[in-house]
């Protein structure tokens, strides 16, 4: 069972964290972090902030564009998560382009990885995160993402991170993501560790 443990001073980090790496011994561009933020609502429901990233990836010799959309607003259900708080439960919105064309296009929700996270932990916990999985980047077969499903809460230390692979035709697989290389888990977790010692 693929579990990721998180200290709980970086969970909202690892939530949604979107890094620009470079390519080798220099760095061409800085590393952009985006980080999970919570709102409290007049409601008193949790929000978690709305995210937008776009960028580029070579596959197989050619360049493709991506975009993915995080939302969490008002049209989305209430998560109670175990110690009784109340959010707003996540879905994010993946685009694909080679070009002109449109290779993938689907909004994820949590019931999308009904099959790969526990059921009674998906009663208490939300789609939190949604970023470009790094630790791919020699991969040039395929793009790839991770989603995770979490409790929103920053104190939890427990969630679930589901890789996404879209190939370039546009053919989808999921399953549980491995080898990402967090222990310890940290901000900016998702940069390739052959790349750290150059940024």
């Amino acid at each position: 069972m693929s579990i990721i443990h998180f200290s709980s001073s970086v969970f909202k980090s690892i939530a949604l964290t979107c890094l620009l790496v470079s390519c080798g011994a220099k760095q061409e561009k800085p590393v952009v972090e985006k980080v999970a933020e919570t709102t409290e609502t007049p409601s008193g429901i949790i929000h978690l902030r709305e995210l937008h990233v776009a960028d580029s990836i070579e596959v197989e010799g050619k360049t493709y564009t991506y975009r993915y959309d995080f939302i969490s607003n008002d049209s989305m259900p209430v998560v109670r998560n175990t110690q009784g708080d109340e959010y707003r439960d996540g879905q994010v919105t993946l685009l694909v382009r080679q070009g002109e064309r449109t290779v993938f296009s689907r909004t994820f929700k949590k019931s999308d990885f009904n099959q790969l996270v526990p059921a009674k932990f998906m009663d208490t916990s939300a789609l939190v995160g949604f970023t470009y999985n790094y630790t791919k980047l020699d991969d040039h077969s395929a793009l790839y993402f991770i989603a995770t499903v979490g409790d929103p809460d920053e104190t939890a230390d427990i969630a679930y991170p589901i890789q996404v692979r879209i190939t370039p035709a546009g053919a989808m697989t999921m399953e549980k993501a491995t080898g990402l290389d967090t222990e310890p888990i940290h901000p900016g977790m998702t940069i390739d560790p052959t790349e750290e010692d150059a940024i």
